[in-house]
């Protein structure tokens, strides 16, 4: 990524800003979580159903990188980045009614890649590869009308660490012996399963239904292994267990950078 021709080791720091769209997406749907990205549309003796893919990877990233080239041509990075992600929704309507559904996430992302580069002057491309992890939140929310009646709740599911794989190629323009500008496509490849989730607003035409719910009722804990008891149920005092659930994270996007080459 740096031109170099020195044969000592360069440091480097870069910041950057992107887009990322989404890649690698699914119909996330699942009864446990009152969560169904499907358009749906119902008449009197019909009902019409519509799929909404998602990945929670859509939106636009901001970070930097600490990075080291031991040669010209090979070095290591260590980037970090925070997603803001856009929220896909999906609608329903029915006689008397009309509902949507909103899922977004944010997430921090913390990125080791082998930056790999011919080393030119001037204009240098190169390639990154390396893996991701991830840190962050999911938002669901549902809005609801229904024969004049508003019912709203929002959940936030968190806990947890994403893991996935990174890859980008890129080009950078020397702007001066020290300072660049960087161009770059970038790929994750990466899913993200929670391990709690609370409905953190819940409101039936204005009125505030958490205080009289229970904590069953409020708080999920997703669980590897589930088994069920049919003689007796779990106490309103606990979290209802849930299976564990993966969603989509992965992105494909382009960001732009400046990097300065630390000691010029």
């Amino acid at each position: 990524m740096i031109s170099n021709n020195a044969r000592a080791q360069q440091y480097y720091i870069t910041v950057n800003a992107g887009y990322n769209h989404q890649f690698s997406t699914q119909n996330i749907y699942n009864d446990d979580l009152d969560l169904w990205m499907v358009n749906s549309s119902s008449g009197t003796n019909s009902q019409t159903l519509e799929p909404v893919f998602v990945s929670l990877g859509r939106g636009a990233s901001f970070g930097g990188a600490f990075g080291i080239m031991f040669t010209d041509y090979v070095g290591l990075e260590l980037a970090a980045s925070y997603l803001i992600g856009f929220k896909s929704k999906a609608e329903q309507t029915w006689n008397g009614g009309e509902g949507e559904q909103k899922i977004n996430s944010k997430m921090f992302r913390f990125i080791p890649s082998v930056v790999i580069t011919p080393g030119l002057d001037n204009v240098n491309p190169y390639a990154k590869f390396g893996i991701v992890f991830g840190m962050g939140s999911v938002i669901n929310e549902y809005d609801e009308t229904d024969d004049g009646d508003q019912y709203y709740y929002k959940a936030k599911l968190n806990g947890g660490l994403a893991f996935g794989l990174n890859s980008a190629v890129g080009v950078m323009f020397d702007l001066s012996d020290a300072m660049g500008l960087f161009a770059e496509l970038n790929m994750v490849n990466m899913s993200y399963a929670p391990k709690k989730g609370e409905l953190v607003e819940a409101t039936y035409n204005g009125a505030d239904l958490l205080p009289d719910m229970t904590t069953r009722e409020k708080e999920i804990e997703f669980v590897k292994e589930l088994t069920y008891t049919y003689e007796t149920s779990s106490p309103d005092s606990e979290p209802q267990e849930v299976l564990k659930y993966k969603m989509p994270s992965g992105s494909f996007g382009a960001r732009i950078g400046l990097v300065y080459q630390l000691g010029k």
